[in-house]
């Protein structure tokens, strides 16, 4: 497992002995329910490190370590960083390979202090980060996906499965165990999920021995295809799996995994997830590591972005575009049909250069949805996010009009076209007037454009009223679904 700070003496706090204070033994209570993870304890304006997880964060940070009172004779290590600005530290500790607990106060200080003086605020960890479950902006590379994977066997049989948190998207492949080296470096997964039994199993473990840094041993029990089934179940609110498709017992279980853990990490908060994709194991083009790292598809030799394949073509505009763009790279197709289909919309764009540009000129005003909307979907969204989804509503309106110019459409920008119906700047407004609404007492700035008595359809009963004409940027003040002030 990865750990790369210096080497220092460990301080591990003992069980809570019984002359703690009240805050020191509330924090090795919640310290001891996540030994391997760092805890980011929140007090005031700062998250609080104390002990081993102290000396470990400052090495790695070059912060100061400090210390803070005695417990059992000894100096209490710790070591703090800023509320404000703690997704910078907590990005030089992803990458370092550490897992950050993130603990959070859920008590107002004042309703403490009506228990005694000495009562401490109530506190519980919100959420684990780790390098495979990231949300943040801040945290990702805007134009890459950051896979969590996890794998698993069922009745002699292997299978990968795969989702991206910031994104949604959710798939799973059957496997042989010849093939494992190549999918795994195809994806380039954040973060590889393991049950510990197979970690000594030839070939396996030579195949995972290239992702030792990012691997996440499990106990065999969060691997169990019958658990998996119900916890996909319930997830996808369906009664039986073979809407999605056909999965084996060991796709199923390696999902399974994937949710089990992303709950885990989330402390059970389920964000929003697109269903399993099935991928056929020979629907793209096997490549083995070596030659994909001497064909510099995505990455050059030194592992870096510039000098690859990718970096030389990739025009795109968008952070979803680019995050596609890199996904067909690296897993070229070798169905004809299917290429075929692809090459059709290139050529398309080619030859209609005035339809290129001007579809272009709206995707350069379209922002990132996908990961606003997840964003929005674990509670970690914001006005920005809002107003996000409201500017990518009204761009795609505007690339729509763009493609309308098509006498023959493809079938895919057609379907497209179907699923998306030109909508009135109005309708983007609406969006995001529901969406605020289910943040009792957030304020959120909207441009409307609409007559007086003009209704916000999609509220719950009463439905709001407009109660003026306006057409420039108001805040409008939700107090709950379906009421609002001005």
């Amino acid at each position: 497992m990865p750990d790369s700070s210096p080497a220092a003496p460990a301080v591990i706090p003992p069980t809570v002995p019984a002359d703690s204070t009240p805050m020191m033994r509330q924090y090795l209570t919640i310290k001891a329910s996540h030994p391997e993870h760092l805890l980011f304890y929140r007090m005031g304006d700062f998250y609080e490190l104390f002990f081993d997880d102290a000396v470990k964060a400052s090495a790695a940070l070059d912060i100061a370590l400090t210390k803070r009172g005695f417990h059992q004779g000894e100096d209490i290590p710790m070591c703090g960083v800023p509320v404000h600005s703690h997704e910078a530290y907590l990005s030089r500790l992803i990458r370092s390979g550490f897992k950050v607990a993130v603990c959070e106060q859920t008590e107002d200080p004042a309703e403490a202090k009506k228990r005694g003086a000495k009562s401490v605020v109530e506190r519980q960890v919100v959420r684990v980060i780790t390098a495979g479950t990231l949300t943040e902006d801040s945290l990702l590379d805007a134009r890459s996906h950051n896979y969590l994977a996890a794998v698993a066997e069922a009745q002699g049989e292997l299978a990968l499965a795969w989702l991206d948190l910031s994104t949604a998207d959710f798939a799973v492949q059957p496997l042989v165990p010849a093939q494992l080296a190549a999918a795994l470096a195809r994806l380039a997964p954040g973060e590889l999920l393991v049950p510990d039994r197979l970690l000594a199993r030839e070939p396996l473990s030579a195949a995972l021995a290239d992702w030792n840094e990012i691997l996440t041993p499990l106990p065999s029990a969060r691997f169990d295809s019958d658990n998996a089934r119900k916890r996909l179940l319930a997830a996808f609110n369906v009664a039986a799996l073979e809407s999605f498709g056909t999965f084996s017992r060991a796709e199923v279980a390696a999902c399974g995994a994937l949710l089990d853990y992303v709950e885990l990490t989330q402390a059970g908060k389920r964000p929003a997830l697109a269903p399993p994709r099935r991928e056929r194991a020979d629907g793209t083009m096997e490549i083995d590591p070596a030659t994909r790292r001497n064909l510099e598809l995505v990455r050059s030799l030194d592992g870096r972005r510039d000098g690859s394949l990718l970096a030389t073509i990739d025009r795109t505009l968008t952070g979803p575009g680019a995050r596609l763009l890199a996904e067909r790279i690296a897993a070229p197709l070798t169905g004809r049909e299917e290429i075929d289909r692809r090459l059709d919309l290139v050529q398309l764009f080619v030859e209609r250069a005035g339809v290129r540009e001007r579809v272009r000129e709206a995707l350069k005003r379209t922002p990132d949805v996908e990961r606003a909307l997840q964003r929005l979907s674990v509670g970690r969204g914001g006005p920005r996010d809002l107003a996000g989804l409201r500017d990518g509503i009204l761009a795609a309106d505007h690339a729509l009009a763009r493609l309308a110019q098509l006498e023959t459409p493809p079938p895919e920008i057609a379907a497209v076209m179907e699923a998306l119906p030109p909508i009135e700047e109005r309708s983007a407004v609406t969006v995001i007037a529901v969406l605020v609404g289910f943040w009792p007492g957030v304020t959120a700035t909207v441009s409307i454009d609409c007559a007086p008595g003009a209704t916000l359809d999609g509220f719950e009963e009463p439905t709001p009223v407009v109660p003026k004409a306006v057409s420039y940027s108001d805040n409008f003040k939700f107090s709950r679904v379906g009421q609002w002030t001005h």
